[in-house]
């Protein structure tokens, strides 16, 4: 299990770099978080389909573009 999701945080980390590469995403934050956060989301959307059914993607979109869109300066 740790072999495996080891290998998938390198892929996904790879796949973060070649998001950097082309301009699509920032380098502020170490690209193995970043992955990680991403590995995260999807095994979320995957228990959730799984246990609950009917869960659409576009949610999980609109759900992360309002977290995205918090003010750090605000919350403290």
């Amino acid at each position: 299990l740790d072999d495996g999701y080891a290998s998938m945080r390198v892929a996904w980390t790879k796949l973060v770099d070649a998001y950097r590469s082309a301009g699509i995403l920032s380098g502020d934050v170490p690209g193995d978080h970043v992955a990680r956060t991403m590995i995260a989301t999807a095994q979320g959307f995957i228990a959730q389909e799984a246990l609950f059914g009917d869960v659409r993607p576009e949610v999980l979109e609109n759900g992360l573009c309002g977290l995205m869109s918090m003010n750090p300066q605000k919350i403290s």
